[in-house]
């Protein structure tokens, strides 16, 4: 791939598909799906002030500063109970917050669609270096507090009583989800991020057996989707293709086949034991 633009776009599709995997994984053995929602949201007015104050470059940095007030907002609100009522809170504050900055900073309002749903052939190098950036700290808390993280997504209050501190298990997975948006914020909006972060690990879910069993399907079905993704929008068809919509469709192609890969294996299954026994 010869073409900077397509090239730098692949290489943050496949940023995202690897500490989309790993993270997502979390995500799905604590069903944190609704936290990732709402830190998808929160982030917004951080990208409205980011692309005022520092044009596309200054989204990043923006989306970072509010990414960490929302994963500590988040984690303060559900640190008793994990209550969808605290979570759904910080997600309509900081998202209305947002809603309200991008009708008042002028000509940046017009850029709602772009902030929402990203600008991938626009990445630049510098925006790829922030991402890189980002996805180094995610791998790192996700690497650092992996142990307690499936002891807590197993049994909370197991990990409880061996003296886990929870709240800071919550917070640090609340961070690394936070990173994770920032890292697509500019490329593919706050919004089609979410794809990344529960896709790849509910297709996981579905076909392998442990959690590192898990890690390793959830982040080579973000892989494979890059591929496709980017592979598809460089079709020459009648109509363009949407770049962030081809790779949003093709995360859900490959949750398809994992979908019939789970069906299929039972199945399998079955008929080789039967062969076994026809066998003896």
């Amino acid at each position: 791939m010869t073409t900077p633009y397509l090239f730098r776009a692949l290489l943050v599709l496949l940023i995202l598909g690897v500490i989309g995997g790993g993270v997502g994984v979390l995500v799905n053995l604590r069903a944190m799906e609704f936290s990732v929602e709402a830190l998808v949201h929160s982030v917004f007015p951080g990208m409205v002030v980011g692309l005022a104050v520092g044009g596309i470059d200054g989204i990043i940095p923006g989306a970072g500063i509010v990414a960490a007030l929302a994963a500590f907002a988040l984690t303060f609100a559900t640190k008793k109970h994990a209550s969808e009522a605290g979570t759904a809170v910080v997600l309509t504050s900081f998202y209305g917050i947002g809603v309200v900055l991008s009708l008042s900073v002028g000509d940046y309002s017009g850029q709602l669609d772009a902030l929402m749903f990203g600008r991938l052939l626009d990445v630049t190098d510098k925006r790829l270096y922030q991402a890189v950036v980002c996805a180094v700290i995610a791998l790192a808390i996700v690497v650092y507090s992996w142990r307690k993280q499936i002891s807590v997504a197993f049994d909370r209050t197991f990990a409880q009583s061996q003296k886990s501190n929870t709240v800071l298990v919550d917070a640090t997975l609340n961070a690394a989800i936070a990173a994770v948006v920032v890292a697509a914020s500019s490329a593919v909006g706050v919004l089609l991020v979410i794809g990344y972060l529960v896709i790849p690990g509910s297709a996981a879910r579905l076909i392998a057996r442990t959690p590192v069993g898990m890690v390793a399907v959830a982040m080579g079905t973000g892989i494979v989707a890059a591929v496709i993704g980017v592979v598809v929008m460089t079709l020459d068809l009648p109509r363009q293709v949407s770049p962030q919509a081809a790779v949003s469709l093709s995360l859900i192609a490959v949750f398809a086949l994992a979908i019939a890969v789970a069906h299929l294996r039972p199945r399998n299954r079955k008929l080789y034991m039967k062969a076994s026994l026809a066998d003896a």
